[in-house]
């Protein structure tokens, strides 16, 4: 465990951060707080390094080799160095963009504290039934009314409300608690059970796609998907040495970090650093949705819609300000592009909130301030452009564009993949919902939402923070809506993404109540120190509540690492593998067949049952008819098809899973002329074709 970090960990450094240090210098300015400038040097090093690695191996024509894998990073890191030493850094005030709101009232706070005081016997099931957990939204939501019916006035001004400056240890040593909190529920799977501790079905296609970026420089023959993330994968990979399954469960923890380090850097920017801190709390450590998509292995998604969306909003607060806005929009245009490159919700999520914000807001700024309404202008513009030059090859952006003007019948691989995902994904309840971001972060954002639209509906707020808050708004409402229909594509995905926007507003709830405390006297005093108190107990319970499920196995039995035959099979295919193909039944006991090929070092062929070839979604670009192809030699040991399939795809070894349904393995083992048996243990076998 320790050699496989202190191999990892530097590399990840190297590719990861320090290329994009200069470039967050020159873009974002030399800002005070380090947290928020690592934040952005991570991003811009994972989207420059992977788009620098993606032309080299197209201009080579080759995977990404050891000369790439250096080449990339030092190009951005020399890059980002002139241009900083030659144009110096961006200059701009560095203070919250907006004012924090008035605390609530007697009243509000009464019903707020009888709110959390409800959550906790519903979280810990104090009582029978599920009449607590029922009562809790509508009393925050009637606590809500009524504090913005008794909206205090005149507002205190943005100096009243931060009165005290906080030494930089103080506020450093908050933030590293908060990031150690995090990455001890990330690595705790690793310190209590034996390394490796892997997690999530995906990492095998993961594996798969990293495997072939390090060889052919593409995955278009395996899935259809972005090349961000497998271009910084193979760049780990290459330099560190290790096998894609191998470096996963090294570093994989380390981007429950991203989530935290976004949300805090867009909640300072609006409302300082008490907030941003809460929000890194809630937002690692507290979310069950963040933690979800990491458990399961969803990597690129996750990097891209809790981290890289994440900061392109707050690049966006930033050039509503005005902050040196040609430098903010070239970082909002490099930020924005940047989910293209790593997922599709990513880059469907932030184009439709930039769409939003670009219709209503552009129109607004040229009339009231037009050199802001131009730099927001063109900045959306290099986004969409740079948009299109990470989308082209991945969509085939051009038969697309063909076929949905009537052009052409087809619409190519983007076309034919959004087909497949509209309208076949269930949604889920609303108490799914709540588990998911959890009761902490759902309650407590529901009182954040209430403050901002209260400083809306008052009026206390300029027009850059009023814009702001409406992004903020319209992103966490787009993804509500999402959570919320099947012909999101992914309802489940935008359920989980849900819980970003409302940590940022919990995080502001949480502060703005807290501050409330040294404000009040007598029954005022009371009820805010008893509000305070059942959120610190609610926040804390779900906190440890965490850390346990973190410390045991997955839920999911397909999530847990393969059974020690599985894996046994997984490395004697490793060892003989001379090239060709495989063909393995479509589960070994819960690992995909996809599992095989990860640890076998193969790239096909794939397997899917025949229900799920019927169902149509996520099927890879070629389509069904090799599915079908494979399905059929798993069931048919001889025969015309059976050769010509075998031959046509190289196939050199047949794998089965003795115990899965509707596949006989015997049927082989009887034909000794044809078949041997090349490998066997009680659960496994694999067979080599004769000749």
């Amino acid at each position: 465990m320790l050699y496989d970090l202190s191999r990892a960990l530097p590399v990840a450094l190297l590719v990861c951060f320090l290329p994009g240090w200069f470039w967050t210098r020159l873009l974002l300015g030399a800002s005070a707080d380090r947290a928020e400038q690592a934040a952005y040097s991570i991003a811009l090093s994972i989207t420059l390094v992977p788009t620098g690695a993606l032309v080299l191996s197209r201009l080579s024509s080759t995977g990404v080799s050891l000369t790439i894998a250096v080449a990339a990073p030092l190009l951005v890191f020399a890059a980002g160095l002139v241009a900083y030493l030659y144009l110096g850094p961006a200059k701009g005030p560095d203070a919250p963009l907006a004012p924090l709101p008035p605390s609530p009232g007697t009243p509000a706070l009464a019903m707020l504290a009888a709110a959390l005081a409800l959550a906790l016997v519903a979280f810990f099931d104090l009582v029978p039934g599920a009449w607590p957990a029922i009562l809790v939204a509508p009393l925050v939501l009637l606590a809500g009314i009524v504090h913005l019916l008794r909206y205090p006035r005149p507002a205190p001004s943005l100096a009243d409300e931060r009165t005290t400056v906080v030494s930089p240890w103080i506020r450093y040593g908050v933030l590293s608690v908060v990031f150690l909190l995090i990455l001890l529920r990330g690595y705790l799977g690793p310190l209590v059970h034996a390394w490796p501790y892997p997690r999530g079905v995906d990492r095998y296609e993961h594996a798969v796609m990293t495997g072939m970026t390090l060889s052919e420089g593409s995955t278009e023959s395996f899935m259809l998907y972005p090349p961000g993330f497998h271009f910084l994968a193979a760049e780990l990979s290459r330099l560190t040495g290790l096998e894609p399954l191998a470096i996963f469960p090294v570093l994989a923890p380390l981007l429950l970090l991203l989530p935290a380090l976004a949300c805090y850097a867009l909640a300072r920017r609006l409302w300082g650093w008490e907030c941003g801190a809460a929000a890194a709390l809630f937002s690692g450590l507290i979310l069950g949705g963040a933690y979800l998509h990491f458990a399961e292995a969803r990597y690129p998604n996750f990097i891209g819609t809790l981290f890289l969306v994440v900061l392109a909003l707050a690049a966006l607060v930033r050039l509503y300000a005005s902050f040196s806005s040609a430098r903010s929009g070239l970082l909002l245009a490099i930020l924005g592009s940047s989910t293209v490159l790593y997922h599709q919700i990513a880059g469907y999520t932030l184009a439709v909130v930039l769409a939003f914000a670009g219709l209503l807001f552009v129109p607004y700024l040229f009339l009231r301030d037009r050199p802001r309404g131009v730099a927001l202008f063109l900045s959306l513009a290099l986004l969409g452009l740079l948009s299109v030059f990470y989308a082209w090859d991945t969509y085939d952006l051009g038969r697309l564009a063909a076929g949905l003007l009537g052009e052409k019948e087809e619409t190519g691989r983007g076309g034919e993949a959004v087909a497949m995902a509209i309208g076949t994904k269930p949604t889920y309840d609303l108490g799914h919902l709540l588990a998911t971001t959890s009761e902490p972060v759902a309650w407590l954002g529901l009182v954040g939402v209430i403050l901002v639209v209260g400083e809306l509906s008052r009026r206390r707020v300029g027009a850059p923070q009023a814009l702001a808050y409406l992004t903020v708004l319209l992103w966490a409402l787009l993804l509500f809506a999402g959570s919320r229909t099947s012909y999101s594509g992914f309802p489940d995905r935008f359920e989980r993404d849900f819980g970003i926007p409302l940590a940022v507003f919990a995080a502001l709830a949480l502060v703005v109540v807290s501050r409330s405390v040294w404000r009040r006297r007598g029954v005022a005093l009371a009820l805010a120190s008893a509000a305070v108190l059942l959120a610190g107990v609610l926040v804390g319970a779900q906190a440890v509540r965490n850390l346990e499920q973190a410390a045991g196995p997955s839920p999911r039995l397909k999530d847990r690492p393969p059974p020690p035959a599985v894996a046994a099979a997984g490395a004697w295919l490793e060892e003989h593998n001379e090239g060709g193909n495989i063909i393995a039944t479509p589960y070994l006991h819960y690992v995909p067949s996809r599992g095989m090929l990860a640890m076998g070092g193969y790239t096909g062929m794939q397997s899917y049952s025949a229900a799920r070839i019927r169902r149509g979604r996520d099927l890879p670009p070629f389509g069904a008819g090799p599915l079908w192809d494979a399905l059929w030699v798993l069931k048919n040991s001889e025969g015309e098809r059976t050769d010509r399939i075998m031959e046509e795809n190289d196939v050199r070894y047949l794998v089965f899973h003795k115990r899965y349904p509707n596949v006989d393995w015997r049927n082989f083992e009887g034909r000794k002329d044809l078949y041997r048996v090349a490998f066997e243990n009680e659960s496994v076998v694999i067979f080599e074709p004769r000749g």
